[in-house]
């Protein structure tokens, strides 16, 4: 049937920038859902009393009782859970000093940071998703996949201790400080003006390093991450964004100030009759059995009292070789 109306025509930038609106409005919402389910999953805790740990670190641990001055604030009695790590014991002062020692504020804070570290963790999957090595293969689902992926890490039971006991803030601590150091190296790497978001790396780095040792692994993770989703090659990454590692690599130093002080040196263990190797060799099936957990998070334990110590080689066999 003929006609005198001619074709509409659609730039594809604007459909492509109406789409986009569209998705981000939707993850959005989607995100919010989700942090409303984690808000479900562990607001009814808020009122579990301190247990083990917390009561020598929060209710027995003078150093929290003022916010001056800061290095006092910064530190805890010799061999207990927060010693050597000054940036946990500052966040302890800062509860203190707002709600002394009810415990709803320091398990409120608790769930805030969990939340904000499902946050980043949803920026790194998305951001990671939407580089460009996928070639555009997950330009449309990739914000509905990081929300998929940071609701399950939110919510895992196999997160209850570490938001639900006060204390394992270190954990929590260090697990935020260590996505914003890989967030900002990520958003470095696609800017124009990478410098700010180096920087931000770096110091969310060092205050990883003041939070747990486990943020030593932190500059090697970037490195990793930098070889499978940017660079070329590690040597290309090196010289790309050496810079970058000069900084982070930095942040090793306070790990070895801090672990060389030795605060802790009695809470590993070795005191009632377990050595080095003793250890090593009973970490091994600890990482095995914790890696299962994470596919099937039953039976739950806060202590393992009857855990068996590998006395010999031969008793870490299998666990060794899995790792």
């Amino acid at each position: 049937m003929p006609t005198d109306a001619a074709p509409v025509k659609v730039k594809r930038g604007n459909m492509k920038q109406a789409t986009d609106a569209q998705s981000s409005t939707q993850t959005i919402w989607v995100l919010a859902i989700a942090i409303v389910a984690g808000l479900c999953v562990y607001v009814p805790s808020l009122s579990t009393p301190f247990i083990f740990d917390d009561l020598t670190s929060i209710p027995d641990n003078p150093h929290i009782h003022s916010l001056w001055p800061i290095d006092r604030a910064m530190s805890a009695p010799p061999n207990t859970t927060v010693s050597g790590r000054p940036v946990v014991c500052l966040s302890l002062a800062v509860n203190y000093a707002m709600n002394g020692l009810d415990v709803r504020g320091y398990h409120l804070f608790n769930l805030v940071v969990h939340l904000v570290a499902t946050l980043v963790l949803y920026g790194i999957v998305r951001c990671t998703l939407l580089r460009p090595v996928f070639n555009h293969r997950f330009d449309s689902s990739a914000g509905w996949l990081a929300v998929a992926v940071a609701t399950l890490w939110m919510i895992h039971p196999l997160q209850t201790e570490t938001v639900t006991y006060v204390i394992q803030r270190t954990e929590l601590l260090v697990g935020l400080f260590y996505f914003l150091t890989l967030y900002c190296c990520i958003r470095g790497w696609e800017s124009p003006r990478p410098m700010r978001w180096f920087v931000m790396a770096a110091v969310s780095c060092a205050l990883g390093m003041g939070s747990k040792e486990v943020c030593v692994t932190a500059p090697v993770v970037v490195l990793l991450y930098d070889r499978a989703f940017v660079s070329s090659s590690i040597r290309g990454a090196l010289r790309r964004h050496g810079g970058l590692y000069v900084a982070l690599a930095a942040t090793w130093a306070i790990f070895v100030v801090l672990v060389a002080s030795g605060q802790r040196s009695e809470t590993v263990g070795f005191g009632h009759g377990i050595g080095p190797l003793d250890y090593l060799r009973t970490q091994a099936n600890v990482l095995v059995w914790y890696l299962r957990l994470s596919l099937w998070p039953a039976p739950l334990s806060i202590v393992y009292d009857d855990w068996p110590v590998a006395r010999t080689w031969s008793d870490c066999l299998g666990a060794g070789l899995a790792i």
